[in-house]
């Protein structure tokens, strides 16, 4: 099956996720989304992700991400482990992630 049929009719689906942790939980924020990154790489419609920290700000970590298509992301996004890692992430947060979804021109 060529690739494109098997991305779907909307073509692959990249985010960027700005994650702001707090100080006094890196540890914590770290593993449980270390942890959500190992199911989500285990699911047939994500590509890769990856939790990166920027050289120029280590109190702000980002998550690079690549779906098959946006389909497969609305499904990532009622997985179980998923839904109950964000809500623990509340907690591990300063503010809200900033998401961002992109896909290729």
């Amino acid at each position: 099956m060529p690739d494109d049929d098997r991305d779907g009719p909307d073509g692959p689906l990249f985010l960027v996720v700005t994650i702001k942790p707090r100080l006094d939980r890196l540890a914590d924020a770290e593993a449980q989304l270390q942890s959500m990154r190992r199911s989500s790489l285990e699911e047939p419609g994500c590509i890769f992700m990856h939790l990166l920290q920027p050289h120029d700000d280590s109190d702000t970590w980002v998550m690079l991400e690549q779906f098959r298509s946006r389909a497969a992301w609305d499904e990532h996004m009622t997985q179980p482990y998923n839904t109950e890692g964000n809500k623990i992430l509340e907690d591990l947060l300063r503010e809200p992630s900033d998401l961002r979804l992109l896909s290729e021109k």
